[in-house]
């Protein structure tokens, strides 16, 4: 990520036989995270996940703590990458268009159900941890900022209504991540496919003018 407030710096292993430590460590405290939860997993725990020792796990992570943060700053790269790649700027001129707003909203849903743990650690984190709180803001502001840089050019190209690009923003960004909060935690029943459908037209309709075919 382009910012970052984990706490400390990991160790950055050179050595191919160190970067594959450090991963099994990163893997096995994921698996963890996601099954128990972050309270009822330990370094230790980790440690044994991931066959290595105890000491091994300090080599690289102070604790479990900076551990999680910087497993959430590698998920939040992956999912902004996941979501953004498929809606550049040269995007917004193209005739799939709200087939690419579809894959975004698709997207953002499927990635979190597939840590769906991970996410509720988030949660849980973000009203404990201050730092944490101040991560996330980070990541948060990063997807808002892009999403405002292109509905920003795509208004600058003639092709939105007269919008409030802040406000736009804000809003798009808010809707579709508590939208996909709600399908990770399990409090949404609605069908998926269908609400996906709502939500891209409601978000095609109300940022982009109708295209003459």
């Amino acid at each position: 990520m382009e910012e970052s407030i984990v706490l400390g710096v990991p160790v950055n292993p050179k050595q191919a036989r160190s970067k594959k430590t450090k991963e099994k460590i990163v893997q096995a405290a994921i698996r963890l995270f996601q099954e128990r939860g972050y309270e009822k997993t330990t370094s230790n725990d980790i440690a044994s996940e991931a066959g290595v020792s105890v000491g091994s796990f300090y080599v690289y992570f102070t604790d479990k703590r900076q551990l999680f943060f910087t497993i959430f700053d590698r998920r939040a790269d992956e999912l902004y990458k996941n979501i953004f790649d498929g809606l550049k700027p040269e995007h917004l001129f193209d005739s799939d268009l709200r087939r690419r707003i579809r894959s975004a909203v698709a997207n953002t849903i499927a990635d979190k159900q597939k840590l769906s743990g991970l996410h509720r650690v988030v949660s849980e984190l973000l009203l404990k941890d201050a730092d944490f709180a101040a991560l996330h803001k980070v990541v948060m502001s990063r997807s808002m900022t892009k999403l405002h840089e292109l509905i920003s050019l795509a208004q600058k190209a003639g092709l939105t209504y007269e919008i409030d690009v802040e406000a736009a923003a804000f809003m798009l960004q808010r809707v579709v991540f508590d939208i996909s909060q709600d399908y990770v935690t399990g409090c949404c029943e609605f069908d998926q496919e269908r609400a996906i459908d709502a939500l891209t037209d409601m978000i095609y309709r109300y940022v982009f003018k109708q295209r003459q075919v």
